[in-house]
């Protein structure tokens, strides 16, 4: 919702509107406490803009350099600052025995460009992980649209690569060896000229990152789209309800500026709990596949031994829409399970109302019946109870979604971000269910 202002003249009020029949405001700020709690900010803020009509604020020359390509921008502003001063550097009378003794003014050209070097040093160590996987992610077989959003990023990480080298160049031509030791000190004399100005924003202290009610230092962030916060915080209270069960461990995730995908590696005992958010399985690649008469083995078996797949997510699926919200597994000394979800943040007033076969059950018992993990040459289905969905609260209003035919083993969840006593309970439930034979009973878990 957008409004245009009176007062400043040519300034655009842009408002976020959270929709209350699903979430209050006391919910979304309780998400994103519980996903910065658990990541860190880039899961809540929407730091790449990528929609043109999506904007913000800077309140103050304390910009956040953070970001690959927010820390890039600052430079080439900067950079045309520097090299102003260095066509025209500062001049004063001075004693003979001053002779020699660069001034502070043009000094600190040097020393900013010291400094933001070893910023963009530091993103770009940053961004080689995350460069190296999207490379190996678009390199495997996937659905179309996911084969062009990864070719897509990592077309623009090494496009942020190559800038920054291109900065990095630059910037170590404008270092002078005998400036570097100067005493820069900034004073009122630095502030009297704005292309100092705007190179001592490279030595200011990044703005502090916390949230309040009442003004959040991130707000020249817009906020992620509340959809994509919904399906963050619904794995981050997956963990925390495996957590208060007695499980733990640590996260990984990837992504330079925002998350796109992230995996927690949780212990307990002599069991292993790994759940994936966007795991993105690989899809079988029907263009090698034999035909039925000419093997003796199901498709997913063979394409477990004879596609590669990602080391640490090895999941596969067998048709284009395969990519689900989450993937948990769970690994104990008599078995495997496998469990499969989805979130869906909508009202029951509208989803699946004009016709049920649309409704997130029917996705994910689809999910359910076409994925599968592979462990060497070997596949786990997963379970038929193993499905989920994480619907908003309350419960009550989905229960006509409860009994779907074809889709009734699919659980529903429906979380609170103030807390749900049912829906902890039917996680359990979930459990119990997708681990029959695996003696992974939530009593023996809680009681241990």
């Amino acid at each position: 919702m957008t409004a245009a202002l009176k007062v400043p003249k040519s300034a655009i009020l842009r408002c976020y509107v959270i929709p209350a029949a699903l979430l209050s405001y006391g919910d979304v700020i309780a998400m994103a406490e519980d996903v910065e709690a658990e990541l860190d900010p880039a899961g809540t803020w929407d730091v790449l803009a990528k929609l043109p009509d999506r904007t913000w604020s800077n309140p103050r020359d304390a910009l956040r350099s953070g970001m690959p390509t927010e820390l890039i921008r600052l430079v080439e502003e900067e950079m045309r600052a520097a090299a102003s001063i260095r066509r025209d550097p500062f001049t004063e009378f001075a004693p003979r025995s001053r002779l020699g003794v660069p001034l502070a003014e043009n000094a600190i050209v040097s020393q900013w460009a010291a400094r933001r070097t070893t910023q963009l040093s530091d993103q770009l160590k940053s961004i080689e992980p995350n460069l190296v996987s999207a490379t190996a992610r678009a390199d495997r077989v996937n659905p179309l649209e996911r084969q062009k959003n990864l070719d897509k990023e990592a077309t623009r990480l090494r496009s942020i690569t190559l800038r920054i080298g291109e900065l990095k160049a630059s910037l170590s031509g404008m270092i002078r060896a005998e400036e570097l030791g100067a005493q820069v000190h900034p004073g009122p004399l630095l502030q009297r000229d704005h292309r100092l100005r705007l190179l001592l924003r490279a030595f200011v202290a990044p703005p502090l990152d916390a949230m309040t009610d009442t003004e959040s230092a991130r707000s020249h962030y817009p906020p992620t789209f509340l959809n994509n916060l919904w399906e963050l915080w619904g794995v981050v209270w997956i963990v925390k309800e495996l957590r208060r069960l007695g499980f733990s461990g640590c996260c990984s995730h990837e992504g330079v500026e925002a998350i796109e995908r992230c995996q927690w590696h949780l212990t307990r005992g002599s069991f292993i709990v790994e759940v994936d958010f966007e795991a993105e399985p690989a899809l079988v690649d029907y263009n090698r596949l034999p035909p039925v008469q000419d093997r003796i083995i199901p498709v997913l078996e063979w394409a477990a031994g004879n596609q590669d797949l990602d080391v640490e997510r090895p999941f596969i699926g067998m048709e284009e829409k395969c990519s689900p919200d989450y993937l948990i597994r769970i690994t104990s000394p008599d078995g495997r399970a496998l469990l499969v979800g989805d979130a869906c943040l909508a009202s029951p007033e509208h989803h699946g109302k004009r016709s049920k076969s649309d409704s997130k059950p029917y996705t994910v018992e689809q999910y359910r019946r076409t994925i599968g993990w592979a462990i060497g040459d070997q596949v786990t289905r997963c379970h038929p109870m193993g499905g989920f969905v994480i619907f908003p609260p309350p419960t009550d209003r989905w229960s006509e979604l409860e009994t779907l035919p074809g889709a009734s083993d699919c659980m529903l969840l429906c979380p609170s971000p103030q807390g749900s006593v049912e829906a902890s309970r039917r996680f359990e439930l979930l459990l119990r269910s997708a681990t029959v034979g695996f003696d992974l009973s939530v009593e023996q878990v809680v009681n241990d």
